[in-house]
């Protein structure tokens, strides 16, 4: 009798090592490797690329997977919203201006909601102006990589308590593997 092959779809866990290249010019702009894979439970975990994600689907252990996402499948095109001018008063430290603050530099921040954000100065003047887009957005990518593990996931493995306990204790209808764990 064969083993049952666990595939990637709704509540699975998964672990997949990557490369990520600009399509434009080939360079590399990230790498996760094999033994230190990214992982999600998948449609449960938030911030994964849409266009990944559906290249994933339907894949097992060991499967290999490329795919070249335009900006709308991936990191998005830049959005002027994003680019901010902030006053200088947040930027000083002992009444002067932080030495990391530097034209080009990327700064951790934190938004009103109390999310981490990366932000990149983009000009110093009366106020200072940064660009919170995400660094790969408006770029055509490539992802080049293997999945490393699929199998059923655990309470653990969800995001910040996720279904079967987060939003706010009332768990999700049809249990985990019902695919309904999203917090409406």
């Amino acid at each position: 009798m064969e083993e049952k092959r666990e595939t990637v779809g709704p509540g699975k866990f998964v672990e997949y090592a990557y490369k990520l290249y600009n399509d434009k010019d080939g360079s590399l702009l990230f790498e996760t490797p094999k033994d230190a894979p990214d992982e999600m439970v998948f449609g449960v975990t938030p911030g994964i690329v849409p266009g990944l994600m559906a290249t994933l689907e339907g894949l097992g252990k060991g499967d290999k997977f490329e795919v070249t996402l335009p900006p709308v499948a991936a990191f998005g095109d830049p959005d002027p919203e994003y680019i901010m001018t902030l006053d200088k008063e947040i930027f000083m430290r002992d009444g002067k201006l932080a030495d990391e603050v530097k034209v080009g530099a990327v700064l951790p921040m934190m938004t009103a909601d109390n999310l981490r954000v990366q932000g990149k100065i983009m000009e110093i003047g009366d106020k200072i102006k940064m660009d919170f887009n995400h660094p790969f957005a408006g770029l055509t990518v490539t992802y080049k990589g293997e999945v490393v593990e699929v199998r059923d996931s655990t309470p653990e493995d969800l995001p910040q308590g996720g279904c079967c306990g987060g939003c706010g204790g009332g768990g999700c209808e049809g249990g985990c593997d019902s695919g309904n764990c999203g917090c409406e």
